[in-house]
């Protein structure tokens, strides 16, 4: 029997789980990623702002990757990024947004973004990015 779509992610996996932080200023969205990538195996951490989201990467010990969103209200996603790799420069970073232009995306890249995932975003793509990337 094939395995596809989102079945392949919630297999029993004999590597250590993956710590995940998401900043953004959805909540549904947060709640939805939460039950996803913990259902996968991995620990999500949730900001719903840019300074939680600062605050959580500070205290965050072995954090593997950060998924931001471009706009968290009056601030900048790509705010975080920059004050990220000040932080942690080995975090893995993705980007998503629902207003990814081109110029914003080659700007996100240039900044050491990885990924970038419009929204409304895929869960079986996310996931396959914490798989490739983070293992």
């Amino acid at each position: 029997m094939t395995v596809t779509g989102l079945e392949k992610h919630f297999k029993y996996r004999p590597y250590k789980a993956r710590k995940v932080l998401l900043v953004d200023d959805e909540e549904d969205l947060g709640w939805i990623l939460n039950k996803i990538i913990r259902d996968a195996g991995h620990r999500l951490i949730y900001a719903s702002t840019l300074t939680e989201g600062i605050r959580k990467l500070k205290n965050s010990k072995k954090l593997d990757m950060a998924i931001i969103d471009l706009r968290l209200g009056n601030d900048s996603g790509l705010t975080f990024i920059k004050k990220a790799k000040t932080i942690n420069h080995k975090v893995k970073l993705t980007v998503i947004s629902a207003f990814g232009t081109d110029e914003i995306k080659n700007k996100a890249r240039r900044l050491g973004v990885r990924h970038f995932l419009d929204k409304p975003v895929k869960p079986e793509k996310l996931l396959d990015i914490i798989d490739r990337d983070c293992f």
